[in-house]
């Protein structure tokens, strides 16, 4: 898609205004707990005025009622609350992935390092393994994940859904290089490391770091087809996920610290980086709130702490936030929307104020604290074209956590805590046919809030 075409989607601002006028109607009209037969929607609102992690947020729709997920750090046991059953919680699973996007099999999801009937070694360590190790999110069982984001008034909106529940709702974390939609997620289980050729997702090796970002997107994509760095899109989705279930904006504390405080000057102790695997034999989520150890979600882990990782599709170039949802990516922000929004406040403070809308939740206002709002840090260089860094790293203390994000850096810088890790979007049932929400609710539900 050219870059006109994409820019061509973005609507006016009048057409914006009415379409926010008409999903407040909507949101009055219909309650905030509504539920839909054969349809899911987990829901949460965020009140922007509110600093408190907790209290600001409220539950919507199915989500209603239900008992929030967290880490028990005195059992430690993780607390599925009401989650555990919830689709995108359910057929999240962890495997073997080769090369060319074949599910050779499945992880135990209580130890990986064992196959899934938890007696058999898996290749979870193997370096001359021909493939990865990923975290499967399958939607050819209960649906794929819909998000939509959007404000109305003082107010953050994130909806997940099994269905395209209207046309607010996207798919932007399927969706491939050659345009096509995936009915499978990958991400990786390990952050990357480097096996002389390619970047990995492998237990018991060392983080990949020194590296800029087209070095980065080179290994990535020499594991072949649909392999690359992470993309904004995804990790936004990922995010949200964890907002919703936890019902909090602060990730640390629900989720584990992450490796956020293990810094030593010393080189030949990788600066103080834990190898990869550490959690390897925990289940799908597990953390600790020393800020010492990694953090894992769905199977993933360090999806902060240890090492900055760069993403495709978020750029601060020089104060204006550009995005892009969908591939082809690339590290000037050509063609990328701009968001409209500047990075303010104290650089290296903590995120105070973010936008939802259809391009993700953008954290761009420095003026809050380590337990107020989204309580994680922000970075930003107004004066550059900085490509986003993102979960911070093990000399950051408590400014690292599932936002927090860095636009404070360029592509071409190299440090001992920056890197990035593969992530694959080829496989999965083809389908470029989109689910259409139901006519039923076409007049009814039209908004499309920018």
């Amino acid at each position: 898609m050219a870059s006109g075409d994409l820019i061509a989607q973005v609507a006016d601002k009048e057409t914006l205004d009415k379409t926010l006028a008409n999903t407040s109607a909507i949101l009055a009209a219909v309650g905030e707990d509504v539920r839909v037969k054969n349809i899911k929607r987990y829901g949460m609102k965020i009140n922007k005025a509110d600093s408190n992690p907790a209290t600001r947020c409220t539950y919507l729709f199915d989500a209603v009622g239900m008992t929030p997920a967290g880490m028990n750090y005195t059992s430690g046991v993780f607390d599925y609350g009401d989650w555990a059953d919830v689709f995108f919680v359910k057929n999240n699973y962890p495997a073997m992935v080769k090369y060319d996007g074949t599910e050779e099999y499945k992880l135990s999801p209580n130890d990986q390092t064992k196959k899934a009937d938890g007696t058999t070694a898996s290749d979870v360590s193997n370096v001359n393994y021909g493939g990865n190790a990923m975290s499967v999110f399958d939607g050819t069982v209960d649906g794929k994940i819909w998000l939509s984001q959007f404000e109305i008034g003082n107010y953050e909106y994130m909806i997940i859904s099994n269905e395209k529940y209207d046309e607010s709702y996207n798919d932007d974390a399927y969706v491939r290089e050659d345009g096509s939609h995936a009915d499978k997620l990958y991400y990786p289980m390990f952050g990357g490391s480097y096996d002389g050729t390619r970047l990995r997702s492998l237990a018991g090796q060392t983080l990949m770091c020194n590296t800029n970002a087209s070095t980065e997107i080179t290994r990535a994509k020499a594991n072949g087809k649909g392999w690359n760095i992470c993309s904004w899109s995804k990790r936004n989705l990922l995010n949200c996920m964890l907002k919703i279930m936890s019902k909090t904006d602060n990730s640390q504390t629900a989720f584990g610290r992450g490796q956020d405080s293990g810094y030593v000057n010393d080189a030949s102790q990788d600066y103080g980086k834990l190898k990869t695997g550490t959690l390897a034999s925990k289940g799908q989520f597990f953390g600790y709130n020393d800020g010492t150890h990694d953090v894992k979600v769905f199977y993933i882990e360090k999806w902060w702490g240890d090492r900055w990782d760069r993403i495709n599709g978020l750029i601060n170039r020089n104060g204006h936030i550009l995005v892009k949802m969908t591939p082809p990516y690339n590290l000037t922000g050509d063609g990328f929307i701009d968001t409209g929004l500047t990075p303010s406040g104290t650089s290296g403070g903590y995120i105070s104020k973010s936008k939802s809308c259809r391009y993700g939740r953008i954290p761009y206002v420095a003026s809050g604290s380590s337990t107020t709002y989204q309580c994680d840090g922000l970075w930003f260089n107004n004066a550059a074209v900085c490509v986003a860094l993102v979960g911070g790293n093990c000399n950051n203390g408590l400014h690292v956590g599932a936002d927090y994000l860095n636009l404070n850096n360029g592509a071409g810088n190299a440090n001992w805590n920056i890197g990035a890790s593969n992530f694959l979007s080829y496989v999965g049932a083809f389908n470029q046919m989109q689910p259409i929400f139901h006519a039923t609710r076409r007049k009814s539900f039209r908004y499309r809030v920018g």
